[in-house]
C-alpha cells in the first residue's frame, strides 16, 4: 500500500488539490505481492517478533500483520539465526559492552573523519587486522555499506568487474555506483570466469567479487581457482566474506583462512553481526587502499561511526574466537552431523558446505506452510522466497549455532522430517 503525495497546482483563478502517486510498475506488483501475503497468512511468519535473546532458543511470535491478537508467545529452538559462533549473550561480551558504556555512552556523536573516532575504533580495526591476517581493517556502519565503499570507490569507468551471479545484493548495489563495466559470471565456474578474461586482456584494471560462503546456498566460493585465474590474468579479488568470518575455518577466521589464499586475496569485507555479534561491517586489506577509502569511500565519510558498546562486544567476540579454536570445529561437526542427517531422510540441500543449509522445497506455498508447522512445534527456521531466490528455487534456510546441542539437533531433525512429509517435500 503506498502512500501517495498531496500536492497543489495552479488551475486558471484556483487551485486544485491532487494526488501524485509513487507507484510505477514494479512498485504495484510490490504493494500486491504484500497484499497477497497478507491476505494468505504468509506475512505472519515474516518479521516475527522477538521478546528474548536472539541465542539457540528464543521466545517469540507471529508478525505484527498476524490476525491473531494477542499473538501467542512461543519458546522456539532458533535455526534461523546467523549466530553461527554462539557468542550472542556471551557474559563476557555483554560486561565489555556495558563497560563501554558506561565510559563513553551510547554513541560517538560524529562521523569518523570529524569527532566519530574513539580509541575502541582503532583498537578494534587493529584486532579485525590480525585476526584476518590482513595489513589493515577499516570499520563502517554495515556489511552493505561496507560493499558500497569498496565498490563505489575503487571501480571506475573504464575498469571491468566480474562478479558471480549469486552475488549478495550488497555487492550488485555496490557495482551500480561504480561506474565499471559489470560482466556476471555463472555461479561459482571457473570456465565462465576464464573466458571472460581471456577476452579482456587488453583492458588494464580488472577487479573480480564473489561471496566467500553464498548466503542462499551455503557453498563456497572457489577461492584456490579465482586466485589461480586471477593472478595468471592480473586481476584484484575482492571477496564479501560476511557469513564466513566467525563461522567456518580455523578459530572462525573465514573462507580465505580455510582454503588458505588470504595472502592472495586484495581485500576482505565482512560483516559484524553474524558470527561477531555486533553491528557493522568491516574492509580488511593494505595500508595503501585502507587509505584510499578512508578519504574517499562515502559511507565511510558520511555515516556515523559504530557505537562503543558494539567495538568492545567484538574486541570481546575476536578475544574469545582466537583463545576457543573449539568454536568453529565442534560447529563444523554439528552440521556435518546435521546435514547429513537431512540429507540421508530424502531432503535436497543443494551443494552447501557450511552451517548455512537450504532444504530446497521449490514450492513457495510449500516452504510457507513447512515454516508454520515447525513454528508451532517449537523451530524456528526462514522461509525464503522470490526474489531472494529464483520463483522455481524457494526454500527454507537453516542457519546452525556451535552451542546448540545434539539432543536439540535431533528434535528438530524429527520435526522437520515429520513437516517435510506433511507437505509433499519428502
Amino acid at each position: 500500500m503506498m502512500v501517495d503525495e498531496i500536492i497543489t497546482v495552479q488551475e486558471d483563478a484556483g487551485f486544485k488539490k491532487e494526488k501524485v502517486s509513487y507507484k510505477n510498475d514494479y512498485l504495484t506488483a510490490v504493494s500486491a505481492r504484500i497484499e497477497e501475503f497478507v491476505r494468505n497468512g504468509k506475512m505472519d511468519l515474516i518479521e516475527r517478533e522477538f521478546h528474548s535473546p536472539a541465542t539457540t532458543s528464543a521466545e517469540v511470535s507471529l508478525s505484527r500483520y498476524s490476525t491473531e491478537s494477542p499473538a501467542e508467545k512461543k519458546q522456539v529452538l532458533h535455526l534461523g539465526s546467523y549466530n553461527y559462533s554462539g557468542l550472542n549473550g556471551h557474559p563476557e561480551i555483554i560486561n565489555a559492552s556495558i563497560d563501554a558504556i558506561k565510559k563513553y555512552g551510547t554513541t560517538s556523536s560524529g562521523v569518523r573523519l570529524l569527532n566519530g573516532t574513539n580509541d575502541l575504533h582503532i583498537e578494534l580495526e587493529k584486532r579485525l587486522a590480525d585476526f584476518l591476517g590482513m595489513e589493515e581493517a577499516i570499520t563502517v556502519s554495515s556489511g552493505y555499506a561496507a560493499n558500497l565503499a569498496v565498490l563505489g570507490t575503487l571501480c571506475q569507468a573504464g575498469d571491468i568487474v566480474l562478479t558471480d551471479m549469486l552475488n549478495h545484493q550488497s555487492i550488485v548495489d555496490g557495482l551500480k555506483l561504480s561506474g565499471a563495466k559489470v560482466i556476471p559470471y555463472r555461479h561459482c565456474s571457473l570456465k565462465s570466469i576464464e573466458t571472460t578474461l581471456k577476452n579482456y586482456r587488453h583492458v588494464t584494471r580488472k577487479f573480480l567479487v564473489t561471496d566467500g560462503v553464498f548466503s542462499m546456498d551455503g557453498n563456497f566460493a572457489p577461492l584456490v581457482g579465482i586466485v589461480e585465474l586471477c593472478e595468471r590474468y592480473g586481476v584484484k579479488i575482492i571477496v564479501d566474506d560476511a557469513h564466513g568470518t566467525g563461522h567456518v575455518g580455523p578459530f572462525g577466521k573465514g573462507v580465505c583462512e580455510k582454503l588458505g589464499v588470504t595472502e592472495k586475496i586484495d581485500i576482505i569485507i565482512g560483516s559484524m553481526s553474524k558470527g561477531l555479534p555486533g553491528i557493522g561491517g568491516f574492509i580488511a586489506t593494505n595500508s595503501e587502499t585502507a587509505n584510499i577509502l578512508r578519504a574517499a569511500a562515502n559511507p565511510y565519510i558520511f555515516s556515523a561511526s559504530i557505537p562503543p558498546a558494539v567495538s568492545a562486544s567484538v574486541i570481546e567476540a575476536i578475544k574469545i574466537l582466537e583463545s576457543n579454536p573449539e568454536i568453529s570445529r565442534i560447529l563444523e561437526e554439528k552440521t556435518y552431523y546435521f546435514s547429513d542427517k537431512l540429507r540421508n531422510l530424502g531432503f535436497d540441500l543443494l551443494n552447501t558446505e557450511s552451517s548455512i543449509i537450504p532444504i530446497l522445497g521449490r514450492d513457495e506455498d510449500k516452504v510457507f506452510e513447512m515454516t508454520r508447522l515447525l513454528f508451532e512445534k517449537g523451530v524456528y527456521v526462514n522461509p525464503v522466497g522470490y526474489p531472494a531466490v529464483a520463483k522455481s528455487r524457494a526454500r527454507i534456510r537453516i542457519n546452525l549455532c556451535s552451542s546448540l546441542t545434539y539432543k536439540e539437533l535431533d528434535y528438530c531433525i524429527d520435526a522437520i522430517a515429520c513437516a517435510g512429509k506433511t507437505v509433499g517435500v519428502i
